[in-house]
């Protein structure tokens, strides 16, 4: 592996123009003048079909009954009561018609999120366009080439006595065995009472694009435990989102758990992030990877906590970390915390059986932070070395640069 160089810093400008600022339910989006058409809407062009305001699930169910792959659903400006499936069908989109996102409102499930189950038969190939879903949760199974963009998510309901540990279903989309997945420009709000993730890459899916979405808003609407959770099979890419966690939220130590957290990976890139808001901390940082191979964190952008690099045990098929490269990044912390979690730091718990292999942590600058490498629990510096790896060319608090015995480090200042 050699080092990977770029030239400066590239920070991702997120614009979400999903229609106006989040709405709230509170207002009525269909407003007074709305022309409300049939009920059962008409198509107005060759391959389209409109969803018109005031029709209920059953009356959207047939007209996308009516359509075929390749097709759009036109959705007009309008609050839409979701107590059902949305029944999708292979192949079409689904799009606001007009500059006002319709809103696709689950509220009266009360309980927790309201659930949208999806196989390929029903969803692959599909596209969601500028809809705004009120607590829906969408879980899709192998299908492939589905996407949402200009979408917002909001209002989703936290079920009693969950956390982190005990309900890992609360994220807005769950990708399971998926293929070219993508999520594009959307925004993501948990609200205070209601904490839990936006999306969650889930396992055997592959080739996914998560990009240029909104997390969250550092206040109101950013309450979250983790914002992307990703254990795919390959080829995973997140780039260019804003992440802006509550920070006031970190006090609830059982809701917060990463702001982009990884494992049992295999091919996963993460560059021109924004992330803000999670402590530094065991449960905390900006971005936590552990047990997979083939990871890239680069030009990043982290305040108030940094990355966590961990080889766990259990629950992993993969017991290490292979061909790993931290470059490029910026991380701003708060104080000078020094240690594991004071701006990149490598931890491997007792009786691994795997091995460190190739990792590279070069050309990252951290103001105020500070590198750690544990060398307990039978870590290896000549396999952490292989392939170029090592410690070289950080900026950074020194002398806060803690490295194990025998780890390549040079340029560090």
């Amino acid at each position: 592996m050699k080092k990977n160089f770029l030239n400066g810093f590239i920070l991702a400008l997120i614009v979400s123009s999903c229609s106006s600022p989040l709405e709230d339910p509170a207002l009525d989006p269909v407003g007074k003048n709305i022309n409300k058409r049939a009920a059962i809407g008409k198509a107005s062009l060759a391959g389209s079909a409109m969803v018109t305001a005031g029709m209920t699930l059953a009356q959207i169910n047939a007209v996308i009954a009516g359509t075929t792959a390749g097709d759009t659903v036109w959705v007009e400006a309008g609050t839409y009561h979701i107590d059902g499936v949305l029944a999708m069908k292979p192949g079409i989109t689904m799009m606001k018609s007009g500059t006002v996102n319709p809103v696709f409102d689950a509220r009266s499930s009360t309980a927790q999120l309201f659930r949208q189950n999806y196989s390929a038969a029903a969803i692959a190939n599909c596209t969601f366009s500028g809809i705004t879903f009120w607590n829906l949760t969408f879980y899709i199974n192998n299908a492939s080439n589905v996407t949402f963009k200009w979408c917002i998510f909001d209002y989703g309901v936290k079920k009693a006595g969950s956390n982190k540990s005990n309900d890992l279903h609360d994220a807005y989309i769950r990708l399971l065995g998926t293929d070219q997945a993508t999520i594009s420009n959307c925004v993501f709000a948990r609200r205070q009472g209601h904490s839990g993730r936006a999306v969650w890459n889930g396992s055997g899916s592959t080739n996914s694009k998560i990009i240029n979405n909104t997390f969250g808003n550092g206040g109101t609407t950013g309450y979250f435990i983790t914002a992307i959770n990703d254990n795919s099979k390959s080829n995973s890419l997140i780039a260019g989102n804003t992440i802006m966690r509550n920070e006031s939220f970190n006090s609830e130590d059982a809701n917060t758990d990463h702001g982009i957290y990884a494992h049992s990976f295999n091919g996963l890139t993460i560059q021109h992030n924004v992330i803000k808001g999670w402590p530094a901390n065991g449960s905390g940082g900006a971005i936590k990877a552990r047990n997979g191979q083939n990871l890239v964190i680069n030009a990043n952008q982290m305040h108030t906590s940094g990355v966590l690099l961990y080889i766990y045990i259990e629950p992993s098929a993969y017991q290490f970390l292979k061909n790993v490269q931290v470059t490029n990044n910026k991380i701003y912390m708060d104080t000078l915390v020094g240690g594991m979690y004071g701006g990149i730091g490598y931890w491997r718990q007792a009786s691994v059986t795997g091995q460190e292999e190739s990792l590279l942590i070069s050309d990252n600058v951290m103001p105020n932070g500070s590198i750690s490498i544990s060398g307990s629990n039978g870590f290896s510096s000549a396999q952490f070395n292989m392939g170029g790896g090592g410690v070289f060319n950080n900026d950074l608090q020194m002398p806060f640069l803690s490295l194990a015995a025998g780890i390549n480090q040079s340029g560090n200042y």
